[in-house]
């Protein structure tokens, strides 16, 4: 249970789930249960749909939905995927990557994929029909799933969060992560949702080689970055799905 409440210290915005000062290894083992707070985000974001969805217009109702995950994940991920833009636009060596990912200041690059990860959120809620509040509870899940596989056995690319939880991730952690979230995804999208779950992973796991020859390992921003392109990914996949 502490695990958990300390994942959802990290990945929300909820202040009934705090723990005070945990250790190094109590954030990295909480990885193991990203999946559950993709489930309990992908939740909410169910139920308001289930509520609004007779009587909101689909266009302001998916406005809605990704207005209230930015809220209750405090825009942290959007943050860390403007940051890791900015960096890797930004070119030049190694330094010059993280010095840039380091100012907070938002540069062009980190606002384009911001807009087009919203525009693309948006446009994929709106296209679900019966299904939608089944992707709704999934994509959370799958953008949580990618980060704890982008972290395990990735290296620091500089101190930091994203230092503390791959330094003491253990395998046991990913195990746990992927057993819950091929569970959800079996139990709430069947076998297009499988086909997602590939493509994430194939995806992280692209995205851990990449930083890793470009910067040196993973950051708490790239965390963020590959969460939200996993996430977004996970909508748009779905949604072409039910075609």
């Amino acid at each position: 249970m502490r695990s958990f409440l300390v994942a959802c210290q990290f990945l929300t915005v909820c202040p009934w789930f705090r723990v005070i000062d945990p250790s190094a290894e109590e954030i990295a083992e909480a990885s193991a249960f990203f999946p559950l707070v993709g489930v309990l985000l992908g939740a909410i974001l169910s139920l308001v749909n289930w509520l609004l969805a007779p009587y909101v217009p689909v266009e302001f109702l998916s406005a809605l939905l990704v207005t209230l995950l930015a809220l209750l994940t405090r825009g942290l991920h959007l943050d860390g995927l403007a940051d890791t833009f900015d960096g890797l636009g930004a070119g030049g060596d190694r330094e010059h990557v993280l010095t840039v990912m380091d100012d907070s200041r938002t540069g062009v690059f980190g606002v384009l994929a911001i807009v087009l990860v919203i525009a693309f959120k948006l446009r994929a809620i709106a296209f679900l029909n019966d299904g939608r509040w089944q992707a709704l509870l999934i994509a959370p899940v799958l953008g949580r799933w990618a980060m704890v596989v982008l972290g395990y056995k990735s290296q620091p690319a500089r101190e930091g969060l994203g230092k503390t939880i791959v330094q003491h991730m253990r395998g046991q952690d990913l195990l746990i992560a992927t057993i819950i979230c091929l569970t959800l995804v079996l139990l709430f999208s069947g076998r297009p949702g499988v086909g997602v779950v590939m493509v994430i992973f194939i995806f992280s796991l692209g995205c851990k080689r990449y930083l890793d020859r470009r910067i040196g390992g993973v950051t708490g921003d790239t965390f963020g970055a590959v969460g939200e392109l996993s996430e977004t990914s996970a909508l748009v996949l779905l949604a072409l799905a039910q075609q």
